[in-house]
């Protein structure tokens, strides 16, 4: 049963490139799929939580213009998703995880998205923005220490003080790279991944169903 899954949405500049367009109508076209994603997934009844890898903490080393660039279009698109309706309608939680002292640009939209969505129950949609898997590990031992638990971590406590607590059961990456990146490295443990060759943007709804499909046809016995 299908609770929690992971996208890495690889391939954007790719994109740009194959079909000659600038990096900012390429990005767009991403932000785009991004939204339509959200949807399928809201159409899966089991789901709880979606987690988007929507920066990594290494992607801060690229070029200005182009961080000016994303900096815009997640500005833009964090206010329009603080008003959405399907957002409401479905009590859908919006978390922006990661490291936070890069986003200086965004932090107003960042706010006001989680302070709109804050209340919702339902479903979480989980944003890692300057995210690195390894950082949070390291985050979440800090956090237990200052807790007084260090002596008591166990694998069945430690998720509860890392910026994603839930265990997810599948990963998808487009883009044709066939590994982690970084990309909730606790939490995907027991994952089941799906890798496609297709560009982020080319993403299509029949290419999520097959991911969705491959993992119900999994057989998952966790070592048992």
């Amino acid at each position: 049963m299908l609770q929690s899954l992971a996208i890495t949405p690889d391939g954007n500049r790719r994109f740009a490139q194959k079909y000659n367009l600038d990096l900012e109508e390429a990005y767009k076209k991403g932000f785009e799929k991004a939204e339509q994603v959200f949807d399928w997934c809201l159409e899966i009844p089991t789901l709880k939580s979606a987690t988007m890898y929507a920066l990594s903490s290494e992607n801060f080393k690229r070029d200005k213009s182009e961080l000016t660039i994303l900096y815009s279009l997640f500005d833009s698109y964090f206010r329009q998703l603080a008003k959405n309706r399907k957002i409401r309608d479905n009590r859908v939680r919006v978390r922006i995880i990661g490291g936070k002292s890069e986003l200086a640009p965004i932090t107003g939209a960042i706010q006001e998205l989680q302070s709109a969505t804050a209340g919702n129950d339902r479903y979480t949609l989980n944003i890692a923005l300057g995210y690195g898997g390894r950082t949070e590990i390291i985050d979440g031992i800090k956090k237990a220490a200052n807790n007084g638990g260090i002596d008591k971590i166990t694998e069945d406590n430690f998720s509860k003080y890392l910026y994603q607590p839930d265990d997810i059961d599948l990963i998808i990456r487009t883009g044709s790279t066939q590994r982690l990146s970084n990309f909730m490295l606790w939490q995907s443990s027991y994952a089941e991944l799906y890798f496609l060759d297709k560009l982020w943007p080319e993403f299509e709804k029949e290419d999520f169903d097959k991911a969705v499909d491959f993992y119900n046809s999994a057989k998952k016995n966790f070592g048992k």
